[in-house]
């Protein structure tokens, strides 16, 4: 893989040119009790994790294990295709990756109700929040909760699954998901709706944050402009020297 790392204190920073890495999450949160003092909170959680290095796709699901197949193989199949789908929309930079440097690892404790083991490879990805008291979901961007189980960097050697090893990964997931998988229709209704409206309003901020830079550099220039036609002015009446007029622009132009 041909990347770029950038490195802090407690982690490094992986772009990853020639490769894809994404995630979709989605996770479940209820009350325990309907008191509204009491502010447990339980949750369920699946994911699908991604890693495409050129045909070869690296695929973890929650609960049913891993495996390496083309991409024209996890094409044929609608559910995994979907997920990938859903993941490439979510995932805010699918060439990125975040190593967490080992002897830091307290930053991301809460994960252990996620994963069996410690990982330190993550990726930032948006995800998708249900609750179960309320019936509404949403979209949700400001948690790092996908991990991989392997260094990703560790794709490039791997081999592809067997037909075997695919057969069992598949078997599984149908069991594993048999309850979702009756309503798959319904849920991708609900999913599409859900990140579609947080593309637009994704969009509908980056284009004022755009418009609201427009506006300030259009300050910025038009006082420019003002300052060009004093200076006009004053040497019209003044006729000052250059270096006088050098250091008015320095300070005020520059």
């Amino acid at each position: 893989m041909n990347s770029t790392i950038n490195t802090s204190h407690k982690s490094a920073y992986h772009t990853v040119a020639n490769a894809e890495f994404t995630g979709f999450y989605d996770r479940m949160v209820y009350n325990f009790t309907n008191n509204p003092g009491d502010n447990r909170i339980g949750s369920i959680s699946g994911y699908h994790l991604f890693i495409r290095y050129g045909d070869k796709v690296y695929m973890e699901v929650k609960g049913v294990g891993e495996i390496v197949i083309s991409f024209a193989e996890l094409s044929h199949n609608k559910y995994w295709k979907y997920y990938y789908y859903l993941s490439l929309l979510l995932t805010n930079d699918k060439h990125m990756l975040f190593q967490h440097l080992h002897g830091y690892s307290s930053d991301y404790e809460f994960n252990y109700h996620i994963y069996d083991e410690e990982r330190f490879w993550a990726i930032d990805t948006a995800f998708i929040e249900t609750s179960m008291n309320t019936r509404g979901a949403k979209v949700v961007n400001n948690e790092a909760l996908c991990y991989y189980k392997i260094n990703p960097y560790n794709m490039v050697n791997m081999e592809y699954s067997s037909q075997e090893e695919v057969n069992t990964f598949q078997r599984i997931y149908m069991t594993r998901n048999e309850i979702k998988n009756k309503v798959f229709d319904k849920i991708c209704v609900i999913y599409n709706k859900l990140i579609n409206d947080y593309h637009t309003s994704t969009i509908n901020k980056e284009l004022d944050e755009i418009n609201n830079v427009i506006d300030e550099l259009s300050v910025f220039f038009e006082n420019k402009k003002d300052v060009v036609n004093l200076l006009v002015t004053i040497n019209d009446k003044y006729i000052m020297n250059e270096d006088i007029i050098r250091m008015i622009m320095n300070n005020y132009l520059y």
